[in-house]
């Protein structure tokens, strides 16, 4: 964990906070960065995996990690006592127990872990399995993680953060734009074939009640547990903080060079 800056919008760069790392040993697939993101990178995981993470803290503040959804012995959650002080290092030893899905990481420090989230310090946790190889699900490029946050910048394109107002105290810090993968306005070009969209909630207090602008059904195939039995349908679906949820899209339904919005109602 680092302090950087990363261009969010025209003109000055926005100062962050954020997770960069490397493989020491093992499938160099196993991290993927993001450096078009100020996220963190993208573990790439399978059960039974043995994982050693070594986390330097170069923030300025004491931090520590959780592994938001594993199960991970008790040294490895990042409970706040664990937490270390700038410049020290702490090392996680872990086995992945958990079956496929999407799942998340982010600093967990007694009275901070809203502050350094906000900064930019999350990232997720992605597992993969037999049971979900046999699925023929879309993987690749067809495979997509949303990550959406909500914040507050100042005239400068830096971030805001403050909870000494009644409102941000009794219901969390609420954010005025919302940032999908670290950027404003995202969009990205799709192919007329299925998708499987990832989408966390990333946001420090607010909930989501997402729907296709135009009507069109969200078919849910995962939530935070990992995969479904059975694909279920909802005209939307709603998102509170830390939650994820799949959805499988098929978007040959669509004309070429239609433009489809997922908004929050």
């Amino acid at each position: 964990a680092k302090p950087d800056i990363h261009p969010i919008f025209s003109g000055n760069p926005t100062q962050v906070w954020r997770y960069e790392g490397e493989v020491l040993k093992g499938p160099p697939n196993a991290l993927v960065s993001h450096p078009e993101s100020y996220l963190g990178p993208t573990f790439q995981m399978e059960p039974g995996t043995k994982l050693r993470v070594f986390f330097d803290n170069l923030i300025g503040e004491p931090s520590i990690i959780h592994w938001h959804g594993l199960h991970v012995p008790e040294a490895a959650d990042g409970h706040p006592r664990f937490a270390i002080n700038n410049g020290q290092t702490y090392q996680y030893d872990f086995q992945v127990m958990d079956r496929a899905g999407t799942y998340w990481y982010h600093p967990h420090p007694h009275g901070r872990t809203g502050s350094q989230v906000y900064r930019g310090l999350a990232g997720l946790f992605l597992i993969h399995d037999e049971e979900e190889a046999g699925l023929d699900l879309p993987s690749g490029d067809r495979d997509l993680s949303l990550v959406i946050q909500d914040r507050i910048f100042d005239d400068e394109n830096q971030l805001l953060y403050s909870t000494t107002d009644r409102m941000s105290q009794m219901v969390g810090m609420l954010g005025e734009q919302i940032l999908v993968n670290g950027l404003p306005d995202y969009s990205i070009d799709v192919d007329r074939k299925s998708y499987r969209l990832r989408l966390l909630n990333g946001s420090n207090a607010r909930i989501y009640k997402l729907a296709w602008e135009d009507g069109t059904p969200m078919t849910v195939i995962g939530t935070d547990g990992g995969l479904l039995e059975a694909p279920i349908q909802r005209d939307r679906v709603t998102l509170a903080p830390a939650q994820r949820i799949e959805l499988w899209v098929d978007f040959s339904i669509h004309d070429p060079g239609t433009t489809l919005r997922m908004v929050n109602l």
